[in-house]
């Protein structure tokens, strides 16, 4: 096992990981924004008028989502296995 393979692997589960994280992170910006702007636009104070929506939105796309992520997961993990047997 040498240090290239080890950084290729590292690679690509950071990559991974932001393509994983990536869809959630926007959920919660385009979210944030659009919530900022009804209460900008009703002149709301209220913080947990922020926070609650959020929240909701967030966790319907991130159990939308669960298939996929699994999918991706399951998909480095059985390659990275597959890789590792192969080393010597």
């Amino acid at each position: 096992m040498d240090s290239q393979w080890v950084l290729d692997w590292s690679q690509e589960a950071l990559r991974l990981a932001l393509v994983l994280s990536l869809p959630v992170l926007v959920t919660a910006l385009v979210a944030g924004i659009v919530i900022g702007l009804v209460q900008t636009v009703m002149q709301l104070n209220e913080g947990t008028f922020n926070q609650i929506p959020r929240m909701i939105i967030v966790s319907v796309v991130v159990i939308a989502l669960i298939p996929w992520m699994a999918g991706q997961w399951v998909g480095f993990t059985t390659s990275l296995i597959r890789s590792v047997a192969g080393v010597e």
